[in-house]
Protein backbone atom coordinates (compact mmCIF):
# COMPACT_ATOMS: atom_id res chain seq x y z
CA UNK A 1 0.00 0.00 0.00
CA UNK A 2 1.46 3.35 -1.01
CA UNK A 3 1.16 6.65 0.85
CA UNK A 4 -1.84 7.88 -1.15
CA UNK A 5 -3.76 4.68 -0.46
CA UNK A 6 -2.94 4.91 3.24
CA UNK A 7 -4.05 8.52 3.28
CA UNK A 8 -7.43 7.63 1.78
CA UNK A 9 -7.92 4.81 4.29
CA UNK A 10 -6.84 6.59 7.45
CA UNK A 11 -7.22 10.30 6.62
CA UNK A 12 -10.34 10.56 4.46
CA UNK A 13 -11.84 13.90 3.62
CA UNK A 14 -15.38 14.58 4.78
CA UNK A 15 -16.70 13.85 1.28
CA UNK A 16 -14.78 10.57 1.11
CA UNK A 17 -15.88 9.48 4.58
CA UNK A 18 -19.56 10.20 4.00
CA UNK A 19 -19.42 8.53 0.56
CA UNK A 20 -17.79 5.43 2.07
CA UNK A 21 -20.52 5.24 4.73
CA UNK A 22 -23.21 5.40 2.04
CA UNK A 23 -21.44 2.69 0.04
CA UNK A 24 -21.53 0.30 3.00
CA UNK A 25 -25.22 0.96 3.64
CA UNK A 26 -26.12 0.61 -0.05
CA UNK A 27 -24.14 -2.62 -0.42
CA UNK A 28 -25.86 -4.12 2.62
CA UNK A 29 -29.29 -3.16 1.28
CA UNK A 30 -28.57 -4.58 -2.18
CA UNK A 31 -27.34 -7.87 -0.74
CA UNK A 32 -30.31 -8.31 1.56
CA UNK A 33 -32.85 -7.53 -1.15
CA UNK A 34 -31.17 -10.08 -3.42
CA UNK A 35 -30.87 -12.89 -0.86
CA UNK A 36 -33.84 -12.47 1.45
CA UNK A 37 -36.49 -15.19 1.51
CA UNK A 38 -39.15 -13.23 3.42
CA UNK A 39 -40.47 -11.27 0.44
CA UNK A 40 -44.01 -11.04 1.77
CA UNK A 41 -45.47 -7.54 1.83
CA UNK A 42 -43.89 -5.56 4.64
CA UNK A 43 -46.25 -4.49 7.44
CA UNK A 44 -47.28 -0.85 7.56
CA UNK A 45 -45.49 -0.54 10.91
CA UNK A 46 -42.40 -2.75 10.98
CA UNK A 47 -41.98 -2.35 14.75
CA UNK A 48 -45.54 -3.20 15.75
CA UNK A 49 -44.74 -6.81 16.81
CA UNK A 50 -41.70 -5.80 18.86
CA UNK A 51 -42.38 -2.28 20.16
CA UNK A 52 -42.78 -3.41 23.78
CA UNK A 53 -39.19 -4.67 23.75
CA UNK A 54 -38.12 -1.02 23.46
CA UNK A 55 -40.13 0.13 26.47
CA UNK A 56 -38.16 1.26 29.52
CA UNK A 57 -38.13 -1.22 32.36
CA UNK A 58 -35.56 -2.52 34.78
CA UNK A 59 -32.09 -0.97 34.81
CA UNK A 60 -31.65 1.83 32.25
CA UNK A 61 -29.28 1.34 29.31
CA UNK A 62 -25.64 1.60 30.44
CA UNK A 63 -25.06 4.92 28.65
CA UNK A 64 -27.82 6.76 30.54
CA UNK A 65 -25.83 7.60 33.73
CA UNK A 66 -22.98 9.02 31.63
CA UNK A 67 -25.39 11.10 29.59
CA UNK A 68 -27.14 12.39 32.71
CA UNK A 69 -23.79 13.84 33.81
CA UNK A 70 -23.70 15.94 30.62
CA UNK A 71 -27.27 17.22 30.70
CA UNK A 72 -28.59 20.16 32.73
CA UNK A 73 -31.99 20.63 34.39
CA UNK A 74 -32.65 23.62 32.11
CA UNK A 75 -31.92 21.67 28.92
CA UNK A 76 -34.30 20.84 26.13
CA UNK A 77 -33.33 17.49 24.60
CA UNK A 78 -34.17 16.20 21.13
CA UNK A 79 -34.26 12.38 21.01
CA UNK A 80 -34.14 11.32 17.34
CA UNK A 81 -35.56 7.85 16.77
CA UNK A 82 -36.80 7.69 20.34
CA UNK A 83 -38.41 4.27 19.94
CA UNK A 84 -40.37 3.04 22.95
CA UNK A 85 -38.66 5.43 25.36
CA UNK A 86 -35.80 3.36 26.78
CA UNK A 87 -33.69 6.53 26.83
CA UNK A 88 -36.27 9.32 26.54
CA UNK A 89 -38.17 8.44 29.71
CA UNK A 90 -35.20 8.20 32.13
CA UNK A 91 -33.60 11.28 30.55
CA UNK A 92 -36.84 13.25 30.93
CA UNK A 93 -36.34 13.14 34.70
CA UNK A 94 -33.16 15.20 34.29
CA UNK A 95 -34.08 17.85 31.68
CA UNK A 96 -36.72 20.51 31.18
CA UNK A 97 -38.30 18.75 28.20
CA UNK A 98 -37.70 15.94 25.73
CA UNK A 99 -38.75 16.31 22.09
CA UNK A 100 -39.07 12.74 20.81
CA UNK A 101 -39.00 12.17 17.04
CA UNK A 102 -40.31 8.70 16.14
CA UNK A 103 -41.91 7.54 12.85
CA UNK A 104 -43.42 4.26 14.16
CA UNK A 105 -46.94 4.61 15.55
CA UNK A 106 -46.52 1.52 17.76
CA UNK A 107 -43.26 2.90 19.16
CA UNK A 108 -44.91 6.26 19.84
CA UNK A 109 -47.79 4.58 21.66
CA UNK A 110 -45.31 2.56 23.73
CA UNK A 111 -43.29 5.68 24.58
CA UNK A 112 -46.40 7.69 25.44
CA UNK A 113 -47.68 4.95 27.72
CA UNK A 114 -44.27 4.54 29.40
CA UNK A 115 -43.98 8.30 29.94
CA UNK A 116 -47.44 8.41 31.48
CA UNK A 117 -46.64 5.59 33.89
CA UNK A 118 -43.36 7.29 34.84
CA UNK A 119 -45.05 10.67 35.36
CA UNK A 120 -42.89 12.20 32.63
CA UNK A 121 -45.26 14.91 31.43
CA UNK A 122 -42.41 16.82 29.74
CA UNK A 123 -42.11 14.45 26.74
CA UNK A 124 -43.45 15.81 23.41
CA UNK A 125 -43.86 13.47 20.44
CA UNK A 126 -43.19 14.27 16.78
CA UNK A 127 -44.46 11.60 14.33
CA UNK A 128 -41.85 11.74 11.61
CA UNK A 129 -38.58 10.44 10.29
CA UNK A 130 -35.46 12.54 10.61
CA UNK A 131 -34.60 14.90 9.01
CA UNK A 132 -38.01 15.05 7.33
CA UNK A 133 -39.22 16.26 10.73
CA UNK A 134 -37.60 19.63 9.95
CA UNK A 135 -40.81 21.23 8.56
CA UNK A 136 -42.81 20.18 11.63
CA UNK A 137 -41.58 23.20 13.52
CA UNK A 138 -39.24 21.44 15.91
CA UNK A 139 -37.40 24.22 17.74
CA UNK A 140 -33.69 24.41 18.39
CA UNK A 141 -32.64 22.52 21.49
CA UNK A 142 -29.72 22.47 23.90
CA UNK A 143 -28.82 18.84 23.23
CA UNK A 144 -29.64 16.13 20.70
CA UNK A 145 -29.44 12.39 21.22
CA UNK A 146 -29.46 9.51 18.72
CA UNK A 147 -29.28 5.91 19.99
CA UNK A 148 -28.74 2.90 17.70
CA UNK A 149 -30.32 4.63 14.69
CA UNK A 150 -27.48 5.50 12.32
CA UNK A 151 -26.36 2.05 11.15
CA UNK A 152 -28.56 1.96 8.05
CA UNK A 153 -28.87 5.70 7.33
CA UNK A 154 -27.46 6.15 3.79
CA UNK A 155 -27.29 9.95 3.74
CA UNK A 156 -25.47 10.39 7.01
CA UNK A 157 -24.27 13.88 6.13
CA UNK A 158 -27.79 15.29 5.70
CA UNK A 159 -28.86 13.56 8.93
CA UNK A 160 -25.99 15.02 10.96
CA UNK A 161 -26.17 18.48 9.38
CA UNK A 162 -29.87 18.69 10.30
CA UNK A 163 -29.02 17.49 13.80
CA UNK A 164 -26.34 20.13 14.31
CA UNK A 165 -28.60 22.81 12.86
CA UNK A 166 -31.10 22.11 15.65
CA UNK A 167 -28.52 21.93 18.45
CA UNK A 168 -26.98 24.69 20.54
CA UNK A 169 -24.60 22.86 22.88
CA UNK A 170 -24.26 19.06 22.73
CA UNK A 171 -24.70 16.27 20.17
CA UNK A 172 -24.69 12.73 21.54
CA UNK A 173 -24.82 9.42 19.66
CA UNK A 174 -24.92 5.85 20.96
CA UNK A 175 -23.63 3.10 18.68
CA UNK A 176 -22.42 -0.44 19.11
CA UNK A 177 -19.07 -1.76 18.04
CA UNK A 178 -21.07 -3.71 15.43
CA UNK A 179 -24.47 -3.20 13.84
CA UNK A 180 -26.91 -5.18 16.04
CA UNK A 181 -28.79 -6.55 13.03
CA UNK A 182 -25.79 -8.30 11.47
CA UNK A 183 -25.70 -12.04 11.05
CA UNK A 184 -22.76 -14.12 12.19
CA UNK A 185 -20.30 -13.56 9.35
CA UNK A 186 -18.72 -17.02 9.20
CA UNK A 187 -22.16 -18.60 9.12
CA UNK A 188 -23.41 -16.06 6.57
CA UNK A 189 -20.66 -16.98 4.11
CA UNK A 190 -21.38 -20.72 4.41
CA UNK A 191 -25.14 -20.25 4.26
CA UNK A 192 -25.41 -17.71 1.44
CA UNK A 193 -22.22 -18.54 -0.45
CA UNK A 194 -20.79 -15.01 -0.32
CA UNK A 195 -19.26 -12.68 2.29
CA UNK A 196 -21.65 -10.51 4.30
CA UNK A 197 -21.86 -6.83 3.39
CA UNK A 198 -21.86 -5.51 6.94
CA UNK A 199 -23.43 -2.21 7.95
CA UNK A 200 -21.20 0.50 9.43
CA UNK A 201 -21.10 1.00 13.19
CA UNK A 202 -18.98 2.80 15.79
CA UNK A 203 -15.50 2.50 14.16
CA UNK A 204 -16.78 3.87 10.86
CA UNK A 205 -18.74 6.64 12.59
CA UNK A 206 -15.64 7.88 14.39
CA UNK A 207 -13.79 7.93 11.07
CA UNK A 208 -16.59 10.04 9.59
CA UNK A 209 -16.54 12.50 12.50
CA UNK A 210 -12.77 12.85 12.23
CA UNK A 211 -12.97 13.42 8.48
CA UNK A 212 -15.74 15.94 9.10
CA UNK A 213 -13.44 17.86 11.38
CA UNK A 214 -15.32 17.35 14.64
CA UNK A 215 -13.63 17.10 18.03
CA UNK A 216 -15.37 14.31 19.90
CA UNK A 217 -15.28 12.38 23.17
CA UNK A 218 -15.99 8.65 23.48
CA UNK A 219 -17.00 6.54 26.49
CA UNK A 220 -17.44 2.80 26.06
CA UNK A 221 -19.60 0.36 28.01
CA UNK A 222 -18.90 -3.40 27.94
CA UNK A 223 -21.89 -5.70 27.58
CA UNK A 224 -22.27 -9.15 29.17
CA UNK A 225 -21.88 -12.27 27.07
CA UNK A 226 -25.20 -13.75 25.98
CA UNK A 227 -26.47 -16.77 27.92
CA UNK A 228 -26.53 -20.23 26.43
CA UNK A 229 -29.82 -21.13 24.76
CA UNK A 230 -31.44 -24.14 23.15
CA UNK A 231 -30.86 -24.77 19.46
CA UNK A 232 -34.50 -23.90 18.73
CA UNK A 233 -34.07 -20.56 20.52
CA UNK A 234 -30.81 -19.89 18.67
CA UNK A 235 -32.40 -20.51 15.28
CA UNK A 236 -35.43 -18.37 16.15
CA UNK A 237 -33.20 -15.48 17.26
CA UNK A 238 -30.97 -15.67 14.17
CA UNK A 239 -33.48 -16.36 11.41
CA UNK A 240 -34.34 -12.72 10.79
CA UNK A 241 -30.64 -11.76 10.78
CA UNK A 242 -30.11 -14.06 7.82
CA UNK A 243 -33.41 -13.02 6.18
CA UNK A 244 -34.76 -16.57 6.02
CA UNK A 245 -38.23 -18.03 5.77
CA UNK A 246 -39.08 -20.51 8.51
CA UNK A 247 -38.88 -24.09 7.27
CA UNK A 248 -36.94 -23.30 4.09
CA UNK A 249 -33.88 -25.37 3.08
CA UNK A 250 -31.60 -22.51 4.16
CA UNK A 251 -33.43 -22.33 7.47
CA UNK A 252 -32.62 -26.00 8.07
CA UNK A 253 -29.04 -25.36 6.99
CA UNK A 254 -28.83 -22.50 9.51
CA UNK A 255 -29.84 -24.93 12.27
CA UNK A 256 -27.04 -27.30 11.29
CA UNK A 257 -24.45 -24.51 11.06
CA UNK A 258 -25.33 -23.03 14.45
CA UNK A 259 -25.07 -26.46 16.06
CA UNK A 260 -21.75 -27.11 14.30
CA UNK A 261 -20.14 -23.77 15.16
CA UNK A 262 -21.60 -23.00 18.60
CA UNK A 263 -23.22 -26.15 19.98
CA UNK A 264 -22.07 -28.22 22.97
CA UNK A 265 -22.59 -31.83 24.03
CA UNK A 266 -25.44 -30.87 26.35
CA UNK A 267 -27.42 -29.52 23.38
CA UNK A 268 -27.17 -25.84 24.36
CA UNK A 269 -25.75 -23.14 22.11
CA UNK A 270 -23.65 -20.12 23.02
CA UNK A 271 -23.97 -17.60 20.21
CA UNK A 272 -21.42 -14.82 19.80
CA UNK A 273 -22.59 -11.47 21.19
CA UNK A 274 -24.57 -9.13 18.97
CA UNK A 275 -22.55 -6.30 20.52
CA UNK A 276 -19.40 -6.53 22.60
CA UNK A 277 -19.73 -2.95 23.81
CA UNK A 278 -21.56 0.28 23.13
CA UNK A 279 -20.19 3.81 23.09
CA UNK A 280 -21.49 7.27 23.88
CA UNK A 281 -19.98 9.71 21.39
CA UNK A 282 -20.38 13.43 22.11
CA UNK A 283 -19.29 16.62 20.37
CA UNK A 284 -20.16 20.29 20.16
CA UNK A 285 -22.07 21.33 17.03
CA UNK A 286 -20.50 23.89 14.78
Amino acid sequence: MDFDDAQRWLRPSADEAFAAWRSLVDANYEQIERLREDHEEAPADFYAPRARAFRPGGPPPPEVPALLELLRPSDSLLDIGAGGGRYAVPLAARVREVLAVEPSSSMRWTLQDAARHAGASNVRLYPSRWPAAHPLGIPSVDATFVAHVLYDVPDLRTFLEATEAHTRRLCAVVLGDMAPSRGIEAVWAELHGEPAHVLPALPEFLTVLAGWGRRFDVRTFPLPAPPRVTLDEAVASQRSRFWLREGSPKDERLRALLAEHFGSPDGLVRLPPRLRYTALVTWRPR
